[in-house]
């Protein structure tokens, strides 16, 4: 499996939970607009009762039914316009994936052409072994680099030693006075200063090697790099996949144009959901004006003792409609706690998305041989049947460096079929190895202790 592969799923799965989101949403501001309906349905109906007198009854009606009108009009255009925006967002990521695909057929080609080229065998052999070297040694550089910063610290701390290292007591360059030199002699023995300078000077020689031969080794990649890459980059060029970059580049502006603009909806969109367009708050005050002494079901209950016997069949109607709007509310608890389910969702995918995208899972040469399906793995964590750490630890263990001539060769590995094996998942374990191949050990066998006296004043 190919980090673009992994991140290609990672980022469907980011944006199925965003679709959820949405959809709630979307469902949280019918809701609100059908109780905002069914409210300003009763109260109309118990408009016509005279006995109940709601206040300014038919004109705040009417201005409740355009408040509402007008809230279902702009909901539609807005949602027109994010449909427009997820399938302009759509057609591009199809249009660059394709020709993603096709840039990559053309690299498989122009690397497989070149390793026909026995001089350009021959440096991606070196890089190949020089890169090796690198991973090799990293960890013993670090660990003598940590060393040498603990360690010459010491060297300082001692007023006594300073003052005859300033001097360059023990050297041709040390140049006193008879009593100075008797006084600084038994002052050398009292910091055992030949010792101690003696392991300062061989601490400072094995960090200056340390970092020499890390420059060596970084400088030695580099070089095989750009010689690399830049034969590669003329291969690629002579089979066309220069032009195909500014495509690329252009659908991925398109790609982010639109997004912005969905985002932008759905940002609107979400006010409808949270009862803050200006809509619902107008029609929500209308409501509560008429409603302002007594509650819907407190209305509805004195409808019902009214000696118009005409007022019956608007009473039942209005208990069939009091028991629907109590069902909506219902609805709407549950779609917000839904709402809240998906968000956090939504931010778990999120994070996962982010991981895989970091650089120790990405390059070309990096793939990815996994022991258990990565979908499954996904939808597994999406409902907390792992955690982020132990997909991170499952992918650290699958990730391979496969050598340039492998890539150009069309390595296949990786590429892990769903009906494999179930997940599973543990603890990750270390192997260790008895062969040292960092340049120098650390501080067990380095001979540049820190600094040490023999006696004290």
């Amino acid at each position: 499996m190919t980090p673009d592969t992994l991140i290609g799923i990672t980022e469907r799965n980011s944006r199925n939970a965003e679709l959820r989101i949405r959809t709630a949403e979307q469902h949280l501001s019918e809701l609100l607009g059908e109780q905002l309906a069914l409210e300003q349905d009763i109260t109309q109906r118990l408009g016509k009762i005279a006995a109940l007198h709601l206040d300014q009854g038919n004109t705040q009606n009417e201005q409740v039914a355009a408040a509402l009108n007008l809230r279902q009009q702009s909901q539609d255009l807005l949602h027109q316009q994010l449909r427009d925006a997820e399938q302009t967002v759509a057609q591009a990521l199809a249009g660059k994936e394709k020709l993603q695909a096709r840039a990559d057929t053309l690299d498989q080609q122009a690397r497989q052409s070149l390793e026909q080229n026995p001089d350009y065998a021959r440096q991606v052999e070196q890089l190949d072994l020089a890169q090796a070297a690198h991973r090799e040694h990293v960890s013993g550089y670090e660990d003598l680099r940590q060393e040498c910063a603990l360690k010459r610290p010491t060297f300082d701390t001692n007023l006594v030693y300073v003052y005859l290292r300033g001097h360059a007591f023990g050297t041709d360059q040390y140049r006193r006075n008879r009593l100075n030199r008797w006084m600084d002699n038994w002052l050398a023995t009292k910091v055992n200063y030949l010792a101690n300078r003696k392991n300062e000077l061989s601490l400072i020689a094995l960090g200056e090697r340390n970092e020499a031969l890390q420059a060596e080794r970084i400088a030695l990649i580099s070089t095989l790099s750009a010689s690399v890459d830049a034969q590669l980059a003329q291969a690629r060029d002579q089979l066309g996949q220069a032009a195909i970059q500014p495509e690329l580049d252009t659908l991925q502006r398109v790609v982010d144009n639109a997004k912005r603009q969905a985002n932008a909806i759905q940002e609107k969109l979400g006010s409808y959901s949270r009862n803050e367009d200006p809509q619902y708050q107008r029609a929500r005050q209308l409501l509560t004006d008429q409603l302002k002494t007594r509650s819907i079901g407190e209305l509805i209950d004195l409808a019902s003792h009214t000696p118009d016997d005409a007022d019956d069949l608007i009473v039942e109607q209005l208990q069939t409609l009091n028991l629907r709007l109590k069902a909506v509310v219902q609805q709407l608890a549950d779609t917000q706690e839904e709402a809240v389910v998906h968000q956090n969702s939504y931010q778990r995918a999120k994070d996962l998305e982010r991981k895989v995208r970091n650089d120790a899972f990405t390059g070309r040469d990096v793939y990815f041989d996994l022991s258990t399906d990565f979908e499954r793995l996904v939808e597994s964590y999406m409902t907390q049947g792992a955690t982020l750490g132990q997909v991170v630890d499952v992918l650290g263990r699958g990730l391979k460096i496969v050598r340039r001539s492998q890539v150009a060769a069309g390595a296949t590995r990786g590429y892990v079929s769903a009906s494999i094996s179930p997940v599973v998942l543990g603890v990750a374990t270390v192997e260790s190895s008895n062969n040292n191949t960092a340049s120098f050990s650390t501080s067990g066998s380095t001979g540049g202790g820190s600094f040490r006296t023999t006696d004290s004043f």
